[in-house]
């Protein structure tokens, strides 16, 4: 009887794809559940947006005990500083998403612009970096329970070639608005379609995505405070839908849950330590039909914000981020 595995067919597919294919198409934007927590990480727009500066750090384990599942690293810097009499938000980030042998790295730096409106704060941003895509041929393990067969031999040529990788440029755009009370994103990330040409000629075009947020706390004693929110990403050939909904307890706890549309339901819990320290977690439980080869997934995420003595702006608008 035949043998197969997932995490195998995975490494197989990927590496057909890259090492096979003149010119392969990817969504490089990573898998991960804390947008509304950290949405830096989808739009520069959001740069500064606290009027303090923010560290953050999140990794992501996708599908435990499915081998060669994603795993996502995320390191972000952000703030608002004043330059010729105008505040702008600044920031630093690194994406690291690791898929069986596949690895995509993105290094950026994002600008923003704030328009302060009537009721709220509008931030214009941009963001510049490198992408960098990389294939490590001796990460993939043909080796099954039960020794060889037709679909799993450690002679295979394709294990013989050399690691690929490839760098190119990649640039984003966001617009991001908040008030007291509310937000709303919206950002184009790769926005020129940029190609990954590796040294072995196989190219890797990393298609345009767009995403869309929104968010409201309600609630006015401030001891209670229950925030609906609503994410949509798209890279125009497939789209994802999220839908969830966090309960603040005096801005010290949250608990949320939230559906990932025809993927997940996730749960997710955060606090609010002393001195600008806030960590998170969250749990996804897998409903597709992945189920049935992974116990689900595991975000844990931290943030530390500080201020800078430089002057600031006279009324402050301060993130809707609990977390």
């Amino acid at each position: 009887m035949f043998c197969f595995r997932k995490d195998i067919i995975l490494h197989f597919f990927v590496l057909f794809c890259i090492l096979e294919c003149e010119t392969s198409s990817a969504q490089n934007e990573m898998q991960f559940s804390g947008y509304a927590n950290m949405p830096i990480v989808v739009n520069p727009g959001a740069a500064g947006r606290s009027g303090a500066f923010e560290a953050v750090g999140a990794f992501r384990k996708q599908w435990v005990g499915f081998e060669g599942a994603p795993q996502t690293t995320i390191l972000g810097l952000d703030g608002e500083v004043r330059f010729l009499g105008n505040f702008h938000g600044v920031g630093a980030s690194v994406f690291h998403d690791k898929e069986g042998a596949l690895t995509t790295m993105n290094i950026n730096a994002s600008y923003c612009y704030h328009i302060e409106l009537n009721k709220g704060l509008l931030g214009l941003g941009v963001r510049l970096g490198a992408l960098n895509v990389a294939f490590k041929v001796s990460d993939l393990n043909p080796s099954v329970s039960g020794g060889e067969n037709d679909y799993h031999q450690s002679s295979d040529m394709a294990l013989e070639g050399a690691d690929d990788s490839g760098t190119t440029f990649d640039v984003g755009f966001g617009a991001f608005y908040q008030s007291d009370k509310s937000y709303l994103s919206w950002s184009m990330l790769h926005l020129t379609s940029p190609t990954v040409e590796m040294k072995s000629g196989a190219k890797v075009n990393a298609r345009p995505v767009m995403t869309f947020g929104a968010g409201r706390r309600l609630g006015n004693n401030g001891n209670i405070e229950i925030e609906p929110r609503i994410f949509f990403k798209t890279d125009f050939a497939s789209t994802q839908i999220e839908m969830s909904g966090a309960v603040n307890v005096k801005k010290k706890l949250s608990f949320g849950v939230g559906y990932r549309l025809q993927d997940a339901i996730f749960f997710q819990l955060g606090v609010n330590l002393s001195n600008g320290v806030c960590v998170g977690y969250t749990y996804d439980l897998c409903i597709s039909d992945l189920r049935r080869y992974n116990s689900g997934s595991h975000e844990i995420a931290a943030s530390y914000t500080f201020s800078i003595d430089v002057e600031k702006r006279t009324k402050r608008y301060k993130s809707v981020r609990i977390l």
